[in-house]
């Protein structure tokens, strides 16, 4: 009888021995949590947890890094796990987060912890670090020719600007310079005077595209039939503007987005990727939440842009001026090329 409880006094002792030398070296790790600024509804997103073992003499063995519920503990459903940081050494550990939802993901408080060596006894340390990222919404690809379709009034076409360049509208006749193209030269008039002339055009302008969002009216004043959800069709609205953007950058027209009914989120018609960023980051960040302002009317712009106004109801003419074509948060699964495709 002795022998047996010496036994289990031992292997009790070990155990719990066991957990304080592991236990220690927990309370001696540091870890550091990184989130990117953006990501994308509904693609993957890399945490970064750096783990960073203080002491000079203890290793730490099998750390598991998880998100606490109250955070995005949701959106990283499988923690990140370190098997060996050695005394004074940091190592980095990755998870994958799956954002669902465009808007601010809000990252709260993360635990460490270990069951080493045995696996009966967990220690854990818990670390207080806010952190947010932005989640842009996630164009649709649209299908072939739909946008055309949408600006084919003829406004969106390619234009001109007063600068001369390469273009193909006549601007006038110079004497030719050294460096000049011998496309360019005007030799009827070149032979008529004897010397050498050339043919000045003006710069091609890109089309461009104005999307306008109408959040004037707060969901509960949306006319809307057939028991559809007030804020299901916000968030359509808002990726059919992300889809209409996207399929226009990638066609090569200047693009620009103007919110109505909530402040501020306006981005004016420029050329360019980085163009689109700004765009797809003021829609992620709208808060639907927030007072509408039904009053809002700043959807004038440019007379050379075609306006494209998304309505979360019915469409309102009043608003884009009289070439606009109004577009409703319904459409947007006829003009997507096939359910749940995402855009390039």
């Amino acid at each position: 009888a002795n022998l047996l409880v010496g036994g289990f006094a031992a292997m009790l002792a070990g155990v719990l021995g066991s957990g304080v030398l592991a236990g220690w070296p927990l309370m001696r790790s540091a870890v550091r949590r990184s989130v990117p600024a953006t990501a994308a509804a509904g693609e993957p997103m890399l945490v970064r947890y750096e783990v960073t073992q203080r002491s000079r003499t203890w290793p730490a063995f099998a750390i598991t890094v998880r998100e606490l519920p109250g955070g995005s503990a949701d959106a990283c459903p499988v923690p990140a796990f370190v098997r060996h940081v050695g005394p004074g050494q940091a190592v980095l550990a990755e998870t994958v987060a799956w954002p669902t939802a465009r808007g601010p993901l809000r990252f709260g408080a993360f635990r460490a912890e270990t069951t080493f060596p045995f696996g009966l006894l967990r220690k854990s340390v818990t670390f207080e670090g806010a952190a947010e990222c932005l989640v842009l919404p996630r164009p649709v690809a649209l299908r072939p020719g739909a946008l055309r379709s949408l600006v084919s009034d003829g406004r969106p076409g390619p234009g001109t600007v007063s600068r001369v360049g390469p273009g193909s509208d006549y601007v006038g006749l110079r004497e030719y310079r050294p460096g000049d193209a011998i496309r360019s030269g005007a030799w009827r008039r070149s032979s008529a005077t004897g010397h050498l002339t050339v043919i000045e055009r003006s710069v091609d302008a890109s089309p461009r595209l104005h999307v306008v969002l109408d959040l004037r009216r707060p969901p509960a004043e949306l006319r809307l039939g057939g028991g559809a959800a007030p804020r299901a069709l916000e968030e359509d609205a808002i990726v059919l503007a992300a889809s209409l953007l996207s399929a226009g950058v990638r066609e090569g027209m200047e693009s620009g987005l103007t919110v109505l009914g909530l402040p501020g989120a306006r981005v004016r018609v420029r050329a360019g990727r980085r163009q689109l960023d700004r765009a797809m980051i003021a829609l992620a960040a709208i808060d639907l939440d927030a007072p509408r302002n039904a009053g809002d009317r700043r959807a004038g712009g440019d007379s050379r842009d075609a306006v494209r106004v998304v309505h979360v109801d019915r469409a309102d003419a009043t608003i884009g001026g009289r070439a606009s074509v109004h577009l409703s948060a319904s459409q947007l699964a006829s003009l997507a090329a096939e359910a749940g495709v995402p855009a390039p």
